[in-house]
This record gives C-alpha cells, structure tokens and sequence, in this order.
C-alpha cells in the first residue's frame, strides 16, 4: 500500500475531519469512502443522504451524520482546540505519528 504522505490538510479541511471525527460510526475505512467519493470532506460534510448513500455509507451512518451535523460548529471546534494548544494531523499530514501509520486500523485524526 502507498500512500502520498505529501498532502497537507489546509485548516478549513481540517474542521471538516475532526467534525467527521466526533460523528459516531465514522471510522477509518468511513473516512477513506468519504474522501475517494467527495474528495474533499468539506463536500461531504454538507452532502444529503443521497449522496452519502452513494458514498457508500450505511442508513444508520448517514442517519448519525444529519443528527450530529447541527450540533457542530465546526469552526468553534478548531478554536476550541487552538486554544487548548491542541494540533491536529490527518493521516495524510507528515507530522501523523509514524508508529500510528503500522496499525491496521490506524485513527484518520489525531
């Protein structure tokens, strides 16, 4: 398996991993099916469950999404973590953790 370690999540992007990230249900293979279909998570984010069906995602997920997406503000969510001084990798990010990227089921957000 290759992967292109060279991609950077820009901070708008990135909102919209850890938003996925809170939603239950949304795990790694979730987020690969999220990101092969949308490309970008921010489109996924704002997608109808028709869409999301397409993605490939189970009724019970997408019903998770439309519950938690008002519950989500996902720029308050970044400024709460900057202000705890928490950074924030996606698995494409060079600084993910080395040793995470050998497991199986590595997180996509950490």
């Amino acid at each position: 398996m290759c992967y292109n370690y060279s991609f950077v999540t820009t901070n708008r992007e990135l909102q919209y991993w850890v938003a996925f990230n809170i939603v239950p249900g949304i795990g790694r293979v979730k987020f690969a099916q999220l990101e092969n279909y949308f490309g970008k998570l921010e489109n996924a984010w704002q997608a109808g469950p028709a869409d999301l069906k397409q993605a490939g995602l189970e009724s019970h997920v997408i019903k998770s999404i439309q519950e938690m997406r008002p519950h989500v503000d996902t720029a308050s969510e970044m400024e709460r973590l900057e202000r705890a001084g928490i950074r924030v990798y996606t698995f494409h990010d060079d600084d993910y953790p080395a040793r995470l990227r050998e497991i199986y089921d590595y997180p996509p957000v950490v």
